[in-house]
């Protein structure tokens, strides 16, 4: 039985991961082992051949354990069956790879990977539970890895370095599973980290008008695959579409008034009080944001004697302690 008492990963909101663009290239959960054991009998290939990727009907929908609940769920009922009892593999699918990997822990004993093959045989059929062992066995070895290349790895410090270290980390996984297994399990979060780079750095351009930002952007969001939009609301073709009206709206010298007026038209009038009032606090962490570049720009042309030591003591007059690690990460994005 699996239990658990915190958010399952594939159910936390995608923009939260990738709050601080640092982080976004290791959200990919590990659970380094020093002395893996490997699964008894289990299929040695790199993926799950043969797994389904289809959207279609299912014959047995999975249950995953409710966050915080504390129920137990037979980790065989983890994984999604399609209506010919095939193995359908998808982001939930890497929710149940990671709540049965956390389960095992660094170095599972042979009586802890006996009683799961035991799970996954008794409780799928016998093609779909062989697929399911081969893959938590690839699966472990992978965040093995990931976690080895962590420890090794520097944080990325600009938008370059972080490109890429999120394609060696997709080269690791390609190495661990095949590639239809691969795309299943984190192409969304993959599109995702791939957008959220390209559309800072396309906000942080400066030579860009602010409809011109918002095209592009929107360009961005109609390329995303639908799951992006499922998880991120806000990153669905109709909110991406009101956005760019919205920014056209300000180009023609719309009030805000007749920006909330369209925002209610197009989301319903307290999706629009929601997002009229983030509107409001992003504008005002950007105006308090550029009053402290600009002390800083003025701090600096007095040539301090530790730059760096003043402006962290300059950031700590602007901004509360709370709020100091999102302000270092907003000012990192607006260089």
């Amino acid at each position: 039985m699996i239990t658990v008492d915190r958010p399952s990963p594939a159910r936390r909101p995608l923009l939260a991961a990738a709050a601080c663009a640092g982080l976004a290239a290791l959200v990919w959960l590990a659970w380094p082992s020093a002395d893996p054991v490997d699964l008894p009998t289990a299929p040695t290939a790199a993926g799950a051949a043969g797994a389904s990727t289809a959207t279609g009907p299912a014959s047995r929908p999975r249950v995953l354990p409710v966050p915080g609940s504390g129920e137990s769920v037979d980790p065989a009922r983890m994984f999604d069956l399609g209506v010919a009892g095939d193995l359908r593999v998808d982001l939930e699918t890497k929710a149940a790879l990671d709540l049965i990997v956390a389960e095992l822990g660094d170095n599972p004993s042979a009586e802890a990977l006996a009683k799961l093959e035991r799970s996954l045989r008794g409780g799928l059929p016998r093609e779909a539970a062989e697929q399911v062992l081969a893959m938590v066995q690839s699966y472990r070895g992978y965040t093995q890895a990931l976690a080895k290349s962590a420890a090794l790895q520097r944080p990325p410090q600009n938008p370059e370095e972080m490109r890429q270290l999120l394609a060696q980390d997709a080269a690791l996984r390609r190495r661990h599973f095949d590639e239809a297994t691969s795309n299943a399990l984190f192409g969304v979060q993959e599109a995702y980290s791939r957008y959220t780079l390209d559309a800072q750095g396309i906000e942080s351009d400066p030579r860009l008008s602010a409809v011109e930002k918002a095209r592009q952007i929107h360009a961005l969001r109609s390329a995303l695959p639908g799951e992006v939009a499922e998880l991120e609301p806000a990153l669905s073709p109709k909110a991406s579409e009101l956005a760019l009206r919205i920014a056209e709206l300000r180009e023609r010298g719309g009030t805000e008034a007749q920006v909330q007026a369209l925002r209610t038209q197009v989301m319903g009038s307290d999706a629009a009080s929601s997002i009229g009032e983030m509107d409001a606090q992003n504008a005002q962490w950007a105006e308090r944001h550029q009053a402290f570049r600009q002390a800083r720009d003025a701090l600096l042309a007095t040539s301090p004697a530790d730059p760096r030591a003043a402006v962290e003591q300059l950031l700590a007059q602007h901004f509360s302690a709370e709020e100091l690690p999102g302000a270092r990460a907003y000012d990192q994005q607006k260089r």
